[in-house]
């Protein structure tokens, strides 16, 4: 069970600080001021199905996932993981389990990673024990989906990232209750300086045939500070090709405290169903220091469309793995996107 071969690194920098320092924390109730002991966010449930012909040499093998876990800082879960890997003929191919390690979850969508406690794997000479998983949930009613990354596999795993959940489930399912919002998150309906600053487009996606589509022309508040942040992508993968061989660009500007200001082009791009991770790198910046950084997006189509983002502007953070990011927590107060995987 393979994480796909174009995860690489992660990183913990850019909207983190919006999630955990900017009072993502306890509670809503926290956020104004009172306390809360509650959990805010959680995951829980178990459902699995079988291996697809993406996963080269593990095609109908069947999987199960396991997820218990809460937390009112996500940095600080509580709650554990069971996953059991199977060949067609219900020989063990691994089975691990172990602790979670950070949780976050806005609406239907959650991203929860954890370290190996236990493992049983009779073929595979890896070390389990002590290595890193991320797994992304996404919550679908009829059609829940899964996503995942090994580190035993070589995979990067780093607090709150994940890729897409590009695994449908066919047996079972979780429930993902969502937790606090940054500030301009909740999205309130278009005010007049929002519909002046960017007229409310509508997105417009052309017929690409097969393969992955995803577009977007969205604003509203900054969250940082007084101000406005208005988004632009468009990006594509041919029916057939790797989530590296996307054809894109990106338009980000906040002229909230941040004032960034940026454009590039995309280097990856993955969705199952309605959610997907791209990342960029910055060719055009307001800061010319910032020409070259890696950006990465996350994008969610669904009755609130939202948007997550991450930053690596300094070179005391880690880099950006290719088709990771947060959960998507932004949602616009005018405009939207659409993903079609």
């Amino acid at each position: 069970m393979r994480s796909p071969k174009f995860i690489r690194r992660s990183v913990v920098a850019g909207a983190l600080a919006l999630l955990v320092a900017a009072g993502a924390a306890p509670s809503s109730s926290a956020a104004n001021g009172s306390a809360s002991t509650s959990p805010v966010m959680r995951v829980s449930g178990a459902g699995g199905g079988y291996l697809g012909p993406e996963w080269p040499g593990m095609e109908g093998d069947p999987v199960r996932f396991e997820i218990d876990g809460r937390a009112t800082d996500p940095l600080h879960p509580s709650g554990s993981f069971h996953v059991v890997h199977r060949k067609p003929d219900g020989r063990l191919l691994a089975e691990f389990s172990g602790r979670i390690t950070s949780l976050t979850a806005v609406d239907e969508v959650a991203v929860v990673t954890g370290v190996i406690d236990a493992a049983e794997h009779p073929d595979v000479p890896l070390e389990f024990v002590g290595k890193p998983v991320a797994f992304t949930v996404y919550d679908g009613g009829e059609q829940d989906r899964i996503g995942w990354m090994w580190g035993f596999f070589g995979a990067p795993v780093s607090l709150l990232q994940g890729t897409a959940p590009v695994f449908a489930l066919t047996d079972g399912g979780f429930r993902v209750e969502g937790g606090p919002l940054p500030r301009g998150a909740q999205g309130n309906g278009p005010t007049d300086a929002m519909k002046a600053a960017g007229d409310a487009p509508t997105v417009a996606v052309k017929a690409a045939g097969d393969g992955t589509t995803v577009a977007a022309v969205l604003g509203g508040p900054s969250p940082s500070s007084r101000g406005s942040m208005r988004f632009e992508l468009a990006a594509h993968v041919p029916a057939g090709g790797d989530a590296t061989q996307v054809q894109g660009s990106f338009h980000f500007r906040d002229s909230g405290a941040s004032e960034a200001d940026v454009e590039g082009r995309l280097t990856c791009l993955v969705a199952g169903g309605p959610v997907a991770i791209t990342t960029g790198v910055v060719t055009k910046s307001s800061d010319p220091a910032q020409i070259g950084k890696p950006v990465s997006f996350s994008l969610k189509d669904g009755k609130v469309d939202r948007l997550g983002w991450l930053f690596s502007w300094s070179a005391a953070q880690p880099s950006i793995a290719d088709c990771m990011s947060t959960v998507p927590f932004y949602a616009p107060q005018w405009g939207g996107l659409v993903v079609q995987p």
